[in-house]
């Protein structure tokens, strides 16, 4: 709020884009531990809401609270919802993009194809990890399914030019935030994740303590996505792989990473619900 630059005048290993938010916030509301939460709160509940929404459009209402409560009081979720952090808000805007997504398999219209993509890339300014949905959600617009013997014509507008609309506003937006706030700076915001002395600062710090609270602590979330996966292989669900992609490859990467720290316990939760 005092005018310094991001990324030059001022370090990070983050986007810089929920700082900036936390700045107008609180220019408007005052300066505030409890504003700041507030903050996150509202985050979280825009979260849970479409996260709601997503499952009733594709699956029905019952479902849909079944998977918004299993998420709202899962430990790591309460624990996480208004803590001033940038895991909720960034999870919070990729669930926005997603639920864009599934209004426009519905719909058709392009312009909702942009909102996904410029959602998706505001949550990278907040949280770069997210950027591993990216060849998932991809595969979502692309709906290997209903590809047929249909002319190549037909095959680029149903299927190539809304990957290419979706990827391509992506890129444009987070180039042009990342731009704004000097958000290209290999050395602070990868350099910092990705060196070598990283993971051998954090050995003990790996996926073992975060499967732990999720088998301990939410052990009836956990034995339904079992479950839930198991419908989707043994009855064909194949609609439902979106949800289980993103979860295997989302424990791939937290298994490989080092630290792995509580509040990654949402990039989990969320498909688990």
């Amino acid at each position: 709020m005092q005018g310094y630059s991001p990324h030059i005048e001022i370090w990070s290993d983050h986007p810089f884009l929920f700082t900036a938010m936390l700045s107008f916030w609180f220019s408007i509301v005052g300066k505030s531990v409890f504003f700041a939460r507030l903050l996150t709160v509202i985050f979280s509940a825009l979260l849970i809401w479409f996260f709601f929404e997503t499952i009733r459009i594709s699956l029905g209402i019952f479902s849909a609270l079944i998977g918004a409560i299993s998420l709202a009081a899962s430990s790591g979720f309460i624990r996480f919802s208004s803590t001033v952090m940038i895991g909720i808000p960034a999870l919070s805007l990729i669930v926005i993009s997603i639920y864009f997504l599934f209004i426009y398999k519905k719909s058709k219209q392009k312009y909702l194809l942009i909102i996904s993509a410029a959602l998706f890339a505001l949550s990278l300014q907040i949280k770069f990890l997210t950027v591993f949905l990216i060849p998932i959600i991809l595969l979502l617009i692309f709906d290997v399914n209903k590809i047929n013997l249909e002319s190549i014509h037909k095959l680029k507008s149903r299927f190539i030019y809304p990957l290419l609309l979706w990827i391509i506003s992506l890129v444009v937006i987070f180039l042009i935030f990342s731009l704004l706030f000097n958000a290209l700076s290999y050395e602070q915001l990868f350099g910092t994740h990705v060196g070598g002395e990283i993971k051998t600062a954090f050995v003990k710090d790996g996926f073992e303590k975060l499967s732990k609270v999720i088998i301990n602590k939410d052990y009836d979330l956990f034995s339904l996505a079992i479950f839930g996966i198991l419908v989707v292989f043994v009855r064909h669900r194949w609609e439902g792989l979106f949800p289980v992609a993103w979860l295997g490859t989302g424990t791939l990467l937290l298994l490989n990473h080092r630290p792995v720290w509580p509040h990654h316990y949402c990039l989990i939760a969320i498909p688990m619900a």
